[in-house]
């Protein structure tokens, strides 16, 4: 059996984790994630269709063993994924985790969760990621003061099915093959997803997502009207100044920084408007029509660009 995998699939797992465990992020404050896999079975494979982030670890300080429990409402959220994946003919194929700067492994929780799915459904599998992994390319030792191992080409992850089921947590584990589709091979693969992550961790942050994007906004419209407002001002100085003839050259350069800056932006709000897809399934109901929302505002203004730029030149 194969784990078929699109690169769309690929970097909602790395984006979700590396929303909670990234530089920006003090380490002993790094946060697993949990989600699922959609998909179906291909043949004697598994193509995944869709990744969701269900939920994150809890952060406290004082606790001797992290705690990672579902709540309820991951509960019902899990049951709606798996429902609304059913009228469509699919199902839940997997589910995956991060292991944020430790071993790619099975823990006996893991092993435990593993053993419930897969009595029930034998090619059911999970995915575990470690961002570290990837960006350093190495694994982690089993334990402190180990060596770590090298790694070339790696995506951060491993694949993992038990042997047997019935021997619940004492049951012994092995890799499962899979392919990522969308990359030309392992070499570009980890050098763009090395790439994806500093985007990720400047611009996906763990909480206050809305306000984050929204103060992007607004600085990005106060830059472009003082952009258009300074090119004006210049101009008119010009004039009063009789260098009239200077205008042309002036105003094109002006035009072309003015155009620089607005697609420069695009790629930003591209990116905002990507990172919607890698959100925890609860939080899209409200989070994205609020994002929509603010980043129409920027539609707004610069969509008479082109217009603006002529009644400036009509001006002078």
């Amino acid at each position: 059996m194969t784990i078929i995998i699109p690169k769309n699939v690929y970097l909602t797992v790395v984006a979700a984790a590396v929303r909670f465990a990234n530089k920006k992020i003090p380490k002993e404050e790094w946060l697993e994630v949990n989600g699922v896999f959609i998909g179906e079975k291909k043949d004697d494979d598994i193509l995944i269709k869709e990744s969701y982030p269900i939920m994150h670890e809890k952060f406290d300080k004082d606790a001797v063993i992290d705690k990672y429990e579902w709540s309820e409402e991951d509960n019902v959220t899990y049951t709606l994924i798996d429902d609304e994946a059913f009228s469509r003919g699919l199902y839940t194929v997997g589910s995956w985790h991060s292991h944020p700067g430790f071993k790619v492994m099975l823990s006996h929780i893991d092993i435990r969760h593993l053993a419930f799915h897969q009595t029930a459904n034998p090619s059911y599998f999970t995915l575990v990621f470690n961002p570290e992994r990837l960006l350093r390319q190495v694994e982690m030792p089993d334990k402190k003061g180990d060596p770590e191992k090298p790694l070339k080409n790696d995506p951060g992850f491993k694949i993992f099915s038990l042997d047997d089921t019935s021997r619940g947590i004492e049951a012994s584990y092995h890799t499962t093959d899979y392919v990522v589709e969308g990359y030309d091979n392992m070499e570009q693969l980890v050098n763009q997803t090395q790439k994806f992550i500093i985007n990720v961790t400047n611009f996906f942050p763990k909480d206050k997502i809305f306000e984050t994007y929204q103060t992007f906004v607004e600085e990005k419209l106060k830059k472009f009207r003082s952009l258009l407002l300074g090119t004006e001002e210049y101009l008119m100085t010009l004039v009063r100044k009789g260098e009239s003839h200077r205008i042309p050259e002036v105003l094109n350069n002006q035009i072309h920084e003015i155009r620089k800056f607005v697609a420069e932006t695009y790629i930003k709000i591209g990116n905002v408007k990507e990172f919607m897809d890698y959100l925890e399934y609860k939080e899209r109901y409200t989070i994205i029509p609020q994002v929509n929302e603010i980043m129409s505002l920027w539609d707004e203004e610069v969509t008479n660009l082109d217009s603006k730029l002529a009644e400036i030149s009509k001006k002078f």
